[in-house]
């Protein structure tokens, strides 16, 4: 499988255990698929930046794929979502929905290789918290995700997936100003989803109520 990482600088190997834990699914070194996001991230910067290019060879890691778009897989996205880039206030005010999602749909990171899941970066982070605070249907939620506008990430956690990346070559890229025209459509594309959802639409509250204590 060939990767794509947008950096700051130019680099061969990633450091485990390096990194932000606040990222969606905590430490880890998160790809893209996409040759064009990465590229995207690559620009922001004020001196420009570098498209990484990785191979990886999945077989025998220990595989956590969310890219199915079903009830479960969403909240057990969510789930692993809130435990990482929900801050302190937020926690505190949805303590009761994060210990349902702890006990019906909590994964084990420690146990988990690589994850293929949904992104949630900054630009994105409204559709999760909205969808938790009831805000925001699943219906609306997964229609982002179908359409590619939250697509997916793939994430090397554990020191194993970290050993099984292939360095294959950086390419230098000049600054834009298209990650921050990406930010604004973001922004302008959730509120224009919101003004779509339905009161008939399936909330938290409904899954909470489907799934049970």
């Amino acid at each position: 499988m060939i990767l794509y990482y947008g950096s700051k600088t130019s680099f061969q190997k990633p450091v485990f255990g390096e990194g932000n834990s606040s990222n969606d699914y905590g430490l880890g070194f998160y790809m893209t698929q996409s040759y064009e996001l990465a590229k995207l991230w690559a620009s922001q910067y004020n001196d420009g930046g570098y498209i990484l290019t990785f191979e990886i060879d999945l077989d025998g890691l220990n595989v956590l794929n969310l890219k199915d778009y079903g009830e479960e897989n969403v909240l057990r996205w969510i789930s692993i979502l809130v435990n990482h880039r929900f801050s302190v206030t937020a926690r505190n005010r949805f303590l009761d929905k994060i210990a349902w999602l702890d006990k019906k749909f909590h994964i084990n990171l420690d146990l988990v290789d690589f994850v293929i899941g949904y992104r949630a970066d900054d630009a994105y982070f409204n559709y999760a918290r909205a969808f938790v605070n009831d805000e925001l249907s699943f219906e609306i939620l997964t229609r982002a995700m179908k359409i590619g506008e939250l697509g997916l990430q793939y994430v090397a956690i554990s020191k194993k997936a970290f050993d099984s990346l292939k360095f294959i070559k950086s390419e230098q890229v000049s600054h834009s100003d298209e990650y921050d025209d990406f930010r604004k459509k973001a922004l302008n594309d959730y509120r224009d989803l919101l003004e779509e959802d339905k009161i008939t639409n399936t909330f938290f509250r409904d899954l909470m109520r489907k799934y049970g204590e």
